[in-house]
């Protein structure tokens, strides 16, 4: 037998013998997904997190300039960065989505892959909010006494560190969360979509009106007063697992248009 014919026979073995590729393999192609416009993901939330920033700290000082020595000043001025990221996660949720099946992505590696920046996304947030805390305490909050970070319901149970975990956590929940709501609409018509959304409005005040009924409202401010920032971003954390489980049922029978 030539060389020529036993060559040709020894490949096809070989290709027998080679191990499946792991679909999980393409996960670090869906992570980048997300960042293919990096503005989106990035630039516009950074921005957002130092205007706010800006903004609170000149009305505290406006503040403090009209009345002198006044009490101290908490702003939420915090919160706008995560609802921003919350409204990303849910454009780019929609926009990428059909890309990743175009290219033969899985919907668990696009889900995983979504997952995984939202986290990165998250965890970068976590560590500016822990950043902007020590600044506000070297400068007694921009000489202003205003304190948009260091607010002491976040930090006086774990620190600093502890407050930038649970900023870290809640901002990956917000994110799966708009990611939810993005997926859900491709999944169920609009008006099944509002459907859904008034009910979740309907069942969380019916559960607010049965903690109010039977006065249990003493029992959960004892809980919370027990929990420290790392307990809380525990609880915030597996919240948000039940979530991501969720948008992958959602998401196997989502339609991918465009």
């Amino acid at each position: 037998m030539s060389n020529v014919a036993v060559h040709s026979m020894a490949v096809p073995a070989a290709r027998e013998q080679e191990a499946p590729r792991s679909s999980f393999a393409r996960v670090p192609s869906a992570f980048k997904l997300q960042f293919t416009v990096p503005s989106q993901m990035i630039w516009v939330p950074l921005s957002v997190f130092l205007l706010s920033w800006a903004v609170a700290i000149g009305i505290g000082l406006w503040l403090r300039h009209v009345s002198g020595d006044g009490p101290t000043i908490n702003t939420g001025a915090s919160q706008a960065t995560i609802w921003c990221l919350a409204f990303i996660a849910a454009y780019s949720a929609s926009h990428t989505f059909p890309f990743s099946m175009a290219l033969s992505y899985s919907r668990r590696v696009f889900v995983l892959g979504a997952f995984l920046a939202f986290a990165t996304v998250s965890a970068g947030f976590g560590a500016l909010f822990s950043i902007a805390i020590l600044l506000e305490r070297a400068t007694g909050g921009f000489w202003a006494e205003s304190y948009t970070f260091d607010i002491p319901a976040v930090t006086q149970n774990a620190g600093v560190l502890g407050a930038g975990i649970l900023a870290g956590a809640v901002c990956l929940w917000a994110m799966m969360f708009g990611f939810f709501w993005s997926i859900l609409y491709r999944r169920v018509s609009l008006a099944m979509l509002w459907i859904i959304a008034l009910g979740l409005v309907a069942l969380l005040a019916v559960t607010i009106m049965v903690v109010a009924q039977n006065q249990w409202w003493p029992h959960v401010g004892d809980w919370l007063a027990v929990q420290s920032s790392y307990s809380f971003a525990g609880w915030v954390l597996l919240l948000t697992l039940v979530l991501t489980a969720v948008n992958y049922l959602v998401i196997r029978r989502a339609v991918p248009t465009a």
